[in-house]
């Protein structure tokens, strides 16, 4: 939690290291080893761009809620020096200092964006040079940190090396965002919601935690998973090339709280993937 920012009220995180472990990810890295032309590709964007693919060790991005507003970290697999020459050959790219740190813009695309380059093999990103000088100071230790909630708490706990988190404080998040009336009223009874994925046994496990505003608001809402969780295994069960990846799911609800676990069967999955890889072969 000191790598994000005070008054953060949603968080992403994704463990690349502990995705390349998991039995997908040896599959699909050993796979790619055979396959010369994507090794040649890997090798081409590292060599023109400066960014290792397969030794990206994580990223995390997180904000208040505001729409397009946020501060991105990505740490591993980043040369430095061939990263901040690429960028300064581009004309369409602004670069401005604040103090010796050098902030590079660009109002390209569908919306402004600007980042940085450390050192360290880190690039840190946001909407404009504020939010990004913000970021740099936590990627180097120097910010405060967020305070912690208990959902993200008991994620952090579920799995033992989850490749993907995803956490959101809906209560806070929701006084600065702009949010489509539908959508908030949807999510106007959720209090905060977090979801971890990752390898557990022989399946990959997905669990989701939901905490509504009370407990009269819970079970309705505890109903309405079931529903469509039940659809979800009913479409399934109908679909012969389908019918083997949910090994099963459970949801469970304890006063406010709803847990919800899905285990999808890892083989199936990797099986898949042969069949796609051998389509684009």
């Amino acid at each position: 939690m000191k790598k994000i920012a005070v008054g953060s009220n949603w968080i992403m995180h994704m463990d690349f290291e502990s995705m390349r472990s998991s039995e997908i990810g040896i599959y699909l890295e050993d796979t790619l080893e055979k396959v010369p032309a994507m090794e040649e590709k890997i090798r081409g964007f590292q060599k023109k761009f400066g960014v290792d693919l397969m030794g990206v060790s994580n990223l995390t991005i997180f904000g208040s809620g505001e729409r397009h507003r946020g501060i991105g970290i990505l740490e591993g697999g980043v040369d430095s020096s061939i990263v901040t020459e690429v960028t300064r050959s581009r004309e369409y790219i602004q670069e401005s200092k604040l103090g010796e740190t050098p902030i590079f813009s660009t109002e390209r695309g569908r919306r402004p964006i600007a980042f940085s380059v450390l050192e360290k093999g880190k690039i840190v990103f946001g909407p404009d040079s504020d939010y990004v000088y913000q970021g740099i100071e936590i990627a180097n230790g120097k910010g405060s940190g967020s305070i912690s909630h208990p959902i993200l708490n008991s994620l952090n706990g579920l799995l033992d090396d989850p490749g993907y988190l995803l956490f959101a404080n809906v209560k806070e998040a929701m006084k600065v965002a702009d949010l489509d009336q539908r959508v908030q009223s949807m999510i106007e009874k959720v209090d905060a919601a977090g979801v971890v994925i990752g390898d557990d046994a022989d399946g990959l496990k997905i669990i989701g935690l939901v905490q509504t505003d009370s407990s009269e608001t819970s079970e309705p809402m505890e109903n309405m998973i079931r529903g469509g969780l039940a659809m979800m295994d009913m479409k399934i069960s109908n679909n012969s090339s389908m019918m083997k990846l949910l090994k099963g799911y459970r949801v469970t609800r304890k006063d406010r709280m709803i847990r919800v676990e899905i285990e999808l069967s890892t083989s199936f999955i990797i099986e898949r993937i042969k069949k796609e890889m051998k389509k684009s072969v």
